[in-house]
């Protein structure tokens, strides 16, 4: 019994730990901070909360892990970037709940704890080893488990709660939704009602230019009608020297003993696996216990690929260095497949990273360089030969070309300073940026000749969209008189038949205008007038539309409501949580550390 009891308060203990990783954002490296200078080691400020970077990167890491177990799937750059996408907005919406929370002073009792951990088993504990028959989830075990005062369930319900709470939140926030009968009946209208339409698309790109005469008059009423189009924010040019935060020879050797030591306890016999998922920073590769898959030659880089393939099964490198790092390898496998060798192996990757030394030594000479350039940035540059980048003029908010990592604080300097000043240095994870301020335009609106190249496209297709729309009303008044195919014909214009489609269908050549307008023709008016769309004008022709089954729709309304309901409370709670989101004060800095 006493052994049965230590089993499962084991079990509950890990799921804890498990579910902890959840609740990351809570538990480590939240910080209040009132202060607004910018932290190296804080990877964002969420209403004055710091969230650090070891906090982002530990929830970052687990969330790589799930997904590379759950999906047996390879974590390429663009998926780990989405991933970290993923993590950052997380970390934003734990934050924000957790404070309305806070603020409308939400509680939850025991009692709805209790119900909630019986009714919904979390998914770990449904498949903890020690809740299984057969094989299979057994709830009546569960259910005496929960009862027993002896197991420790307080540690998880600790971690239920904030999920609970959340969803009383969103509960909450969607409690004043309602769908209306004419709601209902709608939705299932546009959902079975079917029409199948034939029609024809003049397109305005059968036009050519020498079809089209633009005047200077044309070109100035399109300007005047158009004039918000030709309006620009306040801009700004920089020139800026990099500072470049690069390992030195003493980080490069630091790590290469960190290699050897590692290779020391592979030597000893020490699992590879286990010291990859504990050592390895290869993203992609050490949830996978360093596993790099089946690669020919050609496919790694050339000290890794002499390394491997100089190798017999089983046998593990010395410290391998490439632009990466320094790698440990283990070939798994060999094998040929039609005449290529093939290798399978493993990997540990340590990548090498500037100190703190190194980068404060940096720090220390962009700091001499922008307090010297501030008397004269042009010619100090000149005298040390130093790189000098310069910036095309970019308005305020606009992504500055070419700049990474430094985007956000060098917008604020741009705008906020006088024109000829030089920036303190602005750090990022990946250099020191110095900054100077070279021009300074206000807000405004572009000329008509500065933009007359740009007018005369816009007049163009503007003339040619009316010469389609113009051909589409001499098809559909034919068309009056016969049908849509002679009349079209006639004009040497195709005509396509649609399949039955309903008023939520995706049809790539109609927008939901001409899914619109094909929904309104009738029996006694078949053929639309011309619809005029951006890239050409449309005549539909009905060809059927289904009847409607009101015994069909009675049999469903309900369900079909709550459906409706649930849709609605949770676009209610979405449309919430944006207005909350713009109206927090979010500092994102994960550029700086992430700069791809």
């Amino acid at each position: 019994m006493m052994k049965a009891m230590r089993n499962m308060t084991k079990s509950i203990m890990w799921i804890v730990i498990v579910a902890f990783v959840g609740t990351i954002v809570f538990a480590w490296g939240m910080q209040f901070s009132g202060r607004k200078e910018r932290k190296f080691g804080v990877i964002g400020i969420i209403n004055g909360q710091e969230i650090q970077l070891t906090a982002f990167q530990r929830s970052y890491q687990e969330n790589l892990r799930k997904v590379s177990e759950n999906y047996q799937q390879e974590i390429s750059e663009d998926l780990a970037k989405r991933i970290r996408d993923n993590t950052w907005e997380n970390f934003i919406f734990q934050v924000l709940l957790a404070e309305e929370i806070e603020k409308r002073g939400i509680k939850l009792t025991n009692q709805e704890v209790y119900e909630y951990l019986k009714r919904f088993p979390p998914e770990e504990i449904r498949q903890a080893e020690v809740f299984l028959t057969d094989g299979q989830f057994d709830y009546q075990k569960y259910l005496r488990a929960l009862a027993d005062p002896r197991i420790p369930w307080g540690q998880l319900e600790a971690i239920v709660r904030p999920q609970l709470k959340m969803a009383k939140l969103q509960e909450l926030i969607g409690s004043i939704a309602r769908v209306s009968d004419e709601e209902v009946k709608k939705h299932w209208t546009d959902e079975n009602q079917k029409v199948k339409v034939r029609y024809t698309f003049v397109p305005a790109k059968q036009f050519s230019p020498q079809m089209i005469t633009v005047t200077s008059d044309d070109m100035k009423e399109f300007y005047e009608r158009n004039i918000d189009l030709f309006k620009l924010g306040k801009r700004a040019e920089l020139e800026y020297v990099i500072f470049d935060v690069k390992p030195s020879s003493q980080d490069e050797e630091k790590v290469k003993v960190e290699a050897i030591e590692i290779k020391e306890l592979l030597d000893e016999g020490e699992d590879f696996a286990g010291l990859a998922e504990e050592y390895s920073q290869d993203e992609g590769s050490a949830a996978k216990g360093g596993d790099l898959g089946w690669f020919g030659k050609g496919d790694m880089v050339e000290p890794f690929e002499n390394a491997a393939f100089s190798m017999e099964i089983g046998e593990i490198s010395d410290p391998v260095k490439t632009r990466f790092g320094w790698h440990l390898i283990k070939v798994l496998d060999r094998k040929t497949e039609q005449g290529e060798e093939k290798i399978n192996a493993s990997h540990i990757l340590l990548k090498v990273s500037p100190s703190e030394e190194t980068r404060e030594s940096i720090k220390s000479d962009a700091e001499y360089f922008a307090e010297i350039a501030k008397d004269g940035f042009a010619q100090f540059v000149q005298k040390e030969s130093l790189n000098v980048i310069k910036t095309e003029l970019f308005q305020e908010g606009d992504l500055i070309t070419g700049l990474i990592g430094a985007n956000k604080q060098a917008q604020e300097f741009a705008f906020k300073s006088d024109l000829g000043a030089v920036s303190d240095p602005i750090e990022t994870n990946r250099a020191f940026y110095v900054f100077h301020l070279t021009n300074k335009l206000p807000a405004g609106t572009q000329s008509q000749e500065e933009v007359k190249d740009d007018l005369l496209q816009r007049v163009r297709e503007e003339k040619k969209n009316e010469l389609a729309f113009k051909k589409a009303e001499e098809i559909q008044k034919e068309s009056l008189k016969h049908n849509l195919k002679k009349a079209a014909e006639e004009l040497d214009q195709e005509v396509e038949l649609t399949e039955e489609f309903n008023r939520n269908a995706y049809l790539p050549q109609f927008s939901p205008e001409i899914i619109g307008a094909a929904f309104a023709l009738t029996p006694t008016h078949k053929i639309s007038p011309p619809i005029k769309a951006e890239r050409g004008s449309y005549v539909l022709e009905l060809v059927s539309k289904s009847a409607l089954d009101d015994t069909a729709f009675e049999a469903v309304k309900d369900s079909l409501r709550t459906d409706l309901l649930e849709k609605k409370q949770n676009s209610m709670f979405q449309v919430w949580y944006a207005q909350l989101k713009e109206k927090a004060e979010i500092e994102d800095y994960r550029e700086d550390y992430f700069p791809y």
